[in-house]
């Protein structure tokens, strides 16, 4: 019976359908990507409803709830487009957002996930988007809500930097160095050594993790399984923003080293990043995740304008060339500017869905592509 409902729900969709596969092609200019995307995001927001970004919107299942986590990132780029070309809609946008985040935090300063449990890497990226609002327009916020995030996640970290207790699946992993990065910055502008310190310690706990290729332990969602690209490059990103805030040269060191790995494995083999990988960069899953391409492509960009280096600009620019096009660009406001999951859209990661984060990590890379020429 579950078969013939979703072959109903997809005869019942066949024009979305059509217009979800048909309507993508050529690159176009970055302005127009980006008008495109950022309008994807806003009515996103509008069908989470009360000021939170719509989870995803699901080809058979429609607009899926206002996700806590992705809208806490969502709001520092969001603010980031609305200083790059002052439109009104995307500062509204960022207000509502942050009231909304308001009203979910738990009272012990901690965020839960759509199931209802408190979770540390939740938090850690809503931490993101209060670090942004509080350095860069502290008259949206106050500081007491992000301070309450912070504290909250250190009192649940482990003495070695990890975190195990309320992570997903109840077990450390890498690429919470998002959340260490994320910790080193509220102490910066908290003026909290303390809170640097623990994002310090789980970022040498990231560190310790990496192998003599370069791969990193506990990549994945669930242990023993092949890590998508999505997490491989949350990795890469947590070691260099810590890196920046921090100056510990280590981050950055490792966080260089795995990505030159993945480089090598675009330009001489992939020529597009796949999916899932092993622990020996061979590939587990041909299929490509938009999400964590999306990511690499934005990562490349700033290594470009850190190290001088312009390979890495032509790895983004090839990476953000395949991402263009495959936006959905088309009048149905539910599909406009919208990413899969995945490249085919049926693949494993977020199958037949546009997740919200995709386009954010769009976003970035199109933001940083210009800063990188």
């Amino acid at each position: 019976m579950a078969g013939h409902s979703k072959f109903a729900k997809l005869l019942t969709n066949v024009p979305t359908l059509w217009r979800a596969f048909g309507h993508r092609g050529p690159a176009g200019s970055d302005e127009n990507h980006l008008r495109a995307a950022s309008a994807w995001l806003l009515a996103a927001q509008q069908a989470g409803g009360g000021g939170g970004y719509a989870h995803s919107y699901h080809l058979l299942h429609g607009w899926q709830p206002a996700y806590p986590e992705t809208t806490g990132y969502i709001v520092p780029t969001l603010l980031r487009l609305y200083r790059r070309n002052g439109d009104g809609a995307l500062k509204e946008s960022v207000v509502a957002a942050l009231c909304w985040l308001a009203t979910m935090q738990h009272p012990d300063g901690g965020f839960c996930d759509l199931q209802g449990r408190l979770q540390v890497f939740d938090t850690g990226q809503i931490l993101l988007g209060f670090n942004d609002v509080v350095e860069h327009m502290p008259e949206l916020t106050n500081r007491n809500a992000q301070e309450r995030a912070a504290r909250w996640l250190v009192s649940v970290q482990e003495k070695d930097g990890s975190f195990a207790a309320f992570a997903y699946n109840g077990a450390p992993h890498a690429y919470y160095a998002r959340v260490g990065a994320a910790l080193a910055q509220a102490g910066r502008i908290l003026g909290d050594d303390g809170l640097r310190q623990a994002g310090m310690r789980n970022l040498r706990w990231t560190v310790a993790q990496q192998q003599p290729n370069g791969f990193f332990r506990h990549l994945s969602f669930e242990e023993g399984t092949p890590p998508y690209l999505h997490t491989m490059i949350y990795v890469i990103e947590g070691l260099i923003n810590g890196a920046d805030e921090t100056g510990e040269d280590s981050f950055r060191a490792a966080a260089l080293t795995f990505a030159a790995k993945l480089r090598e494995c675009s330009t001489g083999r992939d020529r597009v990043l796949r999916s899932q990988y092993r622990e020996d960069y061979s590939v587990a899953n041909g299929e490509k995740c938009l999400v964590g391409l999306a990511q690499w492509a934005g990562v490349c960009f700033r290594l470009a304008r850190e190290t001088a280096d312009e390979s890495w600009r032509r790895e983004g620019a090839q990476t953000l060339g395949f991402l263009k096009s495959q936006q959905i660009l088309c009048a149905d406001r539910r599909l406009h500017g919208g990413l899969f999951g995945s490249a085919p859209p049926w693949g494993r990661y977020m199958r037949l869905a546009i997740p919200n984060w995709g386009i954010k990590f769009f976003v970035d890379a199109l933001l940083e592509s210009a800063s990188a020429d």
